[in-house]
């Protein structure tokens, strides 16, 4: 064999070793694109019907529902946007049966914590957990739903003037009474119950949890601040309600800080209890709020559940103005989609 020859054998030999080279790549970068529009379908069933909607509605599932069921009564109620995407994800998640009873779930959910929620309810192998953003009245129904107290009984627990002992409770106005006195310090965890537990046992124990979280470091930036533990929690459940988006929390806070050391705020602003029992992250946000000259704040009108900041009056009446003209946009294109949507039914069930 020459050396031209040899030179061209292993030219050959190189573009045979490349070819088997791509083909490997091939299908590994094929498989990269699968894999990532599979993620990409997920994340968009799994988004929130409308991140900017914080409420808790009452839904209420019949026993004996199946999964196409639910689907459809959580799109009636505002809750998720289309049944049959909520209907495939919670196949694809390979979720168990839901189980029945009256839930409080809101339209910023992503699809798969609804799907839990509807699976597990409160219930957990080692006790129940409260969520952020339930009121006592939410909790009590959530409790007896899932069998683990009378809530009856737990209402009046959460009545009881002998909790007025407990320090971390203390009302300076003494106008405080019922369920008033413990709304937002029943503090969102995992709780162990044990057998012999009570519902007076268990309203001790959740406030108890927040008064282990809320340590000396937080009491003293409180006074810092000139707040005590429930208006702490007054300004931690308006932030609870008025975001989901995490690295926002701070700003509102700011907003909520700023409008009312300068006097801009109107009574009604100020709730005179907690909205809600609010997330670790809330109460540290209402602490600590964003060092921002911030007056105002408005929903963003990309409508993605963010926020919009501002210490400017006209660029709030100009970013609220956005805002209402993108519902307003939306509003209309949904209703454009359904119409459409109605009349390929029709025309395909007449067929």
């Amino acid at each position: 064999m020459n050396l031209k020859t040899m030179e061209a054998a292993s030219e050959l030999e190189n573009v045979n070793k490349r070819r088997r080279f791509k083909w490997p790549l091939r299908i590994i970068l094929g498989l990269l694109v699968l894999v990532l529009l599979a993620l990409w379908g997920i994340y968009q069933l799994n988004k929130p019907y409308d991140r900017t909607d914080a409420t808790y509605r009452n839904v209420t599932i019949a026993d004996g529902s199946s999964k196409a069921d639910v689907a459809k009564k959580l799109e009636k109620e505002g809750i998720i946007r289309k049944a049959s995407s909520f209907e495939l994800l919670s196949k694809i998640s390979f979720s168990g049966g839901f189980r029945s009873g009256m839930y409080f779930l809101s339209p910023s959910m992503d699809s798969l914590s609804i799907v839990k929620t509807l699976q597990k309810g409160l219930t957990t192998q080692k006790g129940f957990t409260i969520p952020p953003g339930y009121t006592v009245d939410q909790i009590a129904t959530a409790l007896d739903r899932d069998g683990l107290a009378d809530k009856a009984a737990f209402l009046e627990a959460c009545s009881s003037p002998d909790l007025l002992q407990m320090e971390v409770l203390a009302d300076p106005s003494g106008e405080l009474s019922g369920t008033d006195l413990v709304e937002g310090f029943l503090f969102p965890s995992d709780y162990s119950l044990s057998s012999d537990a009570d519902e007076g046992m268990m309203v001790i124990m959740m406030i108890d949890a927040f008064s282990n979280f809320y340590n000396e470091e937080y009491q003293a930036r409180a006074d810092e601040l000139g707040l005590n533990p429930r208006q702490v929690l007054i300004i931690a459940s308006m932030i609870e309600k008025e975001t989901t988006v995490e690295k926002e929390r701070a700003a509102i806070s700011a907003v909520i800080h700023n409008r009312y050391n300068l006097g801009l705020m109107d009574e009604d602003e100020i709730p005179k209890i907690p909205l809600c029992s609010p997330s670790e992250e809330s109460i540290i946000a209402a602490l600590y709020p964003e060092e921002a000259d911030y007056t105002h704040y408005v929903l963003s009108s990309k409508l993605d559940g963010t926020h919009k900041f501002t210490a400017d009056d006209a660029e709030y009446e100009k970013l609220s103005a956005e805002y209402e003209e993108a519902v307003k946009a939306k509003e209309e294109r949904e209703a454009s989609e359904k119409a459409a949507e109605e009349i390929k039914d029709g025309e395909e069930g007449g067929a």
